[in-house]
């Protein structure tokens, strides 16, 4: 998958620079005062594949299991992208947004709404006041089989010449073909920098909410960091967050113990460790030994269902069986 860097001409022109999503370190949302969540599902033999799955695949956002496959329906490219498909689409639109560099230099002075045409069907409208960018799509189809209804609200935009930071609120549907219709709602923060040739990107906030059909899954107090070194396109993933979902029936804690390492083209990691807690200290450690196209066993989870320390069960997997 190949990412392009924050060009510095480009973030110079704009001298304001935007980015998105509620966080600690870059604007708005983020629920403050909210206690922290605490894991409400009892880690087992008969739970631990399913949890691992879910709780992996939320992390690097794939377009596999996770609701956000709509997302990268609205991506450029040879098909849907498979991982960091949230990342990419608020990538593409900040990138777009940033085209109208004058507007954004002189500080977001409010503006005629303007109504564009989508590449297959539906419209496109930005709205900006003085202190935000509302962008709102109505029935927007960029592929076929794909449409996009709702709004991304832009806001609290600041930015150097390397690096861009604001709060987003979004509220979106996605209709895919063959698909139940996915809901992405939520108020974080997203930050973008540059150092050399590698490109971070931080999508943090208190509450990500995505629902498809009867599931519903939720990102709880999360921090999101992907870096990507725009030489090689390989990505390395530090995660924490909760995870939610009506599937595991309950809330888990979930972060990398050592980052997740993927090559370019590949679906999945080829190295990283994840650890998942439940109820009472139970755990799961996911390691990753391969990606999709290496050797099996490419996961091993091991449950620590006691809390005690020690695993009393030891799955090798590979990345199919976890979608």
């Amino acid at each position: 998958m190949k990412h392009q860097p924050v060009s510095t001409a480009r973030l110079l022109a704009a001298t304001l620079v935007v980015a998105a999503l509620a966080s600690c370190g870059g604007g708005g949302g983020g629920g403050g005062g909210a206690p922290a969540p605490v894991p409400t599902v009892a880690l087992t033999a008969s739970n631990a594949q399913n949890v691992a799955g879910d709780a992996t695949n939320a992390g690097v956002q794939t377009a596999k299991k996770n609701p956000l496959l709509g997302l990268g329906a609205q991506l450029p490219g040879g098909g849907a992208p498979r991982t960091h498909v949230l990342s990419r689409f608020l990538e593409r639109q900040i990138g777009q947004i940033l085209q109208s560099g004058p507007a954004i230099a002189a500080g977001l002075a409010p503006t005629a709404a303007t109504t564009t045409n989508c590449q297959l069907s539906g419209t496109q409208t930005e709205d900006q006041s003085a202190g935000s960018i509302v962008r709102t799509f109505n029935a927007c189809s960029d592929a076929v089989g794909e449409s996009i209804n709702g709004s991304i609200v832009i806001s609290g935009i600041s930015g150097t010449a390397s690096s861009i930071s604001a709060s987003i609120s979004t509220n979106l549907t996605f209709s895919f073909t063959g698909f139940a219709d996915q809901t992405f709602t939520g108020n974080f923060g997203f930050s973008e920098s540059v150092s050399g040739t590698l490109l971070t990107i931080t999508i943090s906030g208190a509450a990500l909410v995505l629902h498809t059909g009867t599931n519903t899954e939720n990102l709880g107090s999360f921090t999101l960091t992907t870096t990507i070194d725009t030489s090689t396109s390989g990505t390395t993933d530090t995660l924490t967050f909760s995870y939610s979902s009506t599937e595991i029936g309950g809330t888990v804690l979930v972060r990398t113990l050592t980052p997740f390492q993927i090559d370019p083209g590949s679906e999945k990691p080829h190295a990283g460790v994840l650890q998942i807690i439940g109820v009472n200290g139970s755990s799961i450690k996911v390691t990753v030994n391969g990606d999709e196209l290496d050797p099996s066993p490419q996961v091993k989870i091991q449950l620590d269902a006691d809390g005690d320390g020690v695993f009393e069960l030891t799955l090798n997997k590979n990345w199919a069986d976890l979608t």
